[in-house]
């Protein structure tokens, strides 16, 4: 199975040597390629965008085209800068093509401004030795010095990076730790070994919030948990959350949820966040609740929202949480949740796990999906619903099993998936689609195919199996393609008598009853057409 492979090529163009003196100011300038600012002497200021940069000897910039930047020499001594322009391009293996491509270095997202080194000097010299010379040699040194020198302004990123969230964190995990004490944002720049304002900028990129609203964030969350329990005054709350004023938490509270703290404990309908790779929020809708914050797959559904077609119109006041990346925390505390529902397979905030308890309820993992409709369902006091539910998604599967019995009866089946490189092919057990596929809907599985959930790189198994018919699930077009042209694919029988299955599965989900209907209605569909 191959696949069509590109890789970018970043090539040096020009470096330049630029001695700015005493009081200098250029013009704002546009960047049009991307390019690398070093310096070598004396200190100023450098503007990226309307925002500020201290320059000295032993800084380097990193700027993305189409940058504004200017600079300012406002020290009494010349300033010695090293511009050097670089120009991407991307070659595609497939194709042999070779072309001018806009994707700057991928680590320029993460700090324009990076501590250098005297490496950086050896490798400037040896591309401005290798530049005065057209020689085949000289070009391909040049790209060589180049590419090291990339390596070297990539490590040191990932390792001022890394330091700084690091730092950071441990602020985050003091807030969390003593929210309850009082806590002056003076002392965490302190804590943190930075300046006020530096500080406050790496904290909001990592949070999305500043230090007073996050841990504004983290006292409300905790009140919210103790008003539920409904054992303390709202004086006693106060106090247990950090503030020693029960009128000021009032104000404070209001002013984050939109209510006074005596609505919010007489309100029934709870904020509820999904924090989690399942798509709980099928579940909940089910049971006639819309959550505030649910996981959305964007590069995979072909919806706006990231959710599946059949949920994307009944989530339209659900903020899509991506769940193909961790979540920052203010993707959840910013939306001041009265409950959190979390999987064991999840995510943590801030780099630190969210522990069930309080607002946190861990909804155990299960290979059923009649069990986490009733674990939440506890949780919701819905139990009559989720059994009214279960008991409707008896009956179509049932109903489904009697129109697909003919078929079902044709043979042996096998299910697989083909990724990358790989082809998985499912067992009969620990898997909704397979307890529904081989058990409810009563499709024949081969007395061999004993194994749990799926195996990896299994098409010698499958040919080995020789299955009358294959199902395809959640297979790409090109991994399709892919296969049909591998000799141990071909041998098949199934393929051999065109007894390949391949429905549009990409929405095909059987973890949540909305979803599971969904399925089951196309599936019987399609082999309706078939």
């Amino acid at each position: 199975m191959n696949q069509e492979m590109t890789m970018t090529v970043y090539i040096p163009l020009q470096l330049k040597n630029h001695c700015f003196q005493r009081g200098f100011r250029s013009k704002p300038l546009t960047f049009r390629r991307p390019s690398i600012v070093f310096v070598v002497n004396g200190t100023g200021i450098i503007f990226i965008n309307q925002k500020s940069h201290f320059l000295k000897s032993g800084v380097t910039i990193i700027l993305n085209p189409d940058d504004h930047v200017q600079f300012i020499n406002d020290s009494s001594n010349e300033m010695e800068l090293q511009l050097l322009h670089y120009q991407p391009f991307r070659f595609n293996a497939s194709n042999q093509t070779f072309a001018a491509a806009e994707v700057p270095l991928d680590f320029t997202r993460c700090m324009p401004v990076i501590s250098s080194s005297s490496l950086v000097d050896s490798f400037l010299t040896k591309i401005k030795t290798a530049t005065g010379n057209d020689e085949r040699q000289y070009q391909v040194k040049r790209q060589l010095y180049f590419s090291e020198l990339i390596l070297h302004l990539h490590s040191l990123i990932e390792i001022e990076s890394s330091a700084i969230d690091d730092t950071i964190s441990k602020t985050i995990t003091y807030m969390e730790e003593n929210y309850a004490k009082p806590i002056s944002m003076s002392e965490l720049p302190r804590m943190a070994g930075m300046t006020q304002s530096s500080y406050c900028r790496a904290f909001k990129k990592k949070t999305g919030m500043t230090p007073g609203q996050y841990l504004t964030r983290i006292r409300i969350l905790k009140a919210k948990e103790l008003m539920m329990d409904r054992k303390s005054t709202l004086r006693q709350i106060a106090v247990q959350v950090g503030y020693q004023d029960e009128l000021y938490f009032s104000r404070i509270f209001k002013k984050t949820e939109g209510m006074s703290p005596s609505l919010y404990t007489q309100r029934k309908d709870k904020k509820i966040a999904i924090i989690s790779k399942y798509l709980l929020q099928d579940h909940l809708l089910a049971l006639g609740i819309e959550p505030i914050a649910a996981p959305a797959y964007p590069r995979y559904y072909d919806t706006p929202s990231g959710f599946p077609s059949y949920l994307h119109k009944r989530l339209q006041s659900t903020v899509p949480l991506n769940a193909e990346r961790e979540p920052s925390p203010s993707d959840v505390l910013s939306l001041s949740p009265d409950w959190i529902f979390k999987t064991e397979v999840s995510y943590s905030l801030a780099g630190r796990p969210l522990e069930p308890g309080g607002n946190t309820l861990l909804i155990s993992h299960s290979t059923s999906w009649e069990q986490y409709l009733r674990d939440i369902a506890v949780r919701l006091d819905k139990k009559k619903t989720a059994e009214r539910l279960i008991h409707k998604m008896t009956a179509l599967e049932k109903k489904a099993q009697t129109t697909l019995a003919p078929l079902a009866r044709q043979g042996t089946w096998a299910i697989v998936r083909l990724l990358p490189n790989d082809l998985r092919l499912y067992g009969v057990k620990d898997h909704a689609f397979t307890d529904l596929f081989y058990r409810r809907l009563q499709f024949k599985a081969d007395e061999r195919l004993t194994h749990s959930y799926y195996e990896s790189n299994a098409l010698h198994k499958l040919g080995s199996l020789d299955p009358d018919n294959v199902l395809i699930l959640w297979s790409e077009p090109r991994e399709i393609e892919a296969i049909q042209v591998e000799e141990a694919w071909q041998q098949l029988k199934a393929v051999q008598n065109n007894r390949i299955f391949i429905p549009d599965s990409k929405e095909w989900d059987p973890w949540g009853p909305i979803g599971r209907e969904y399925m089951i209605q196309s599936m019987v569909k399609f082999f309706q057409l078939s």
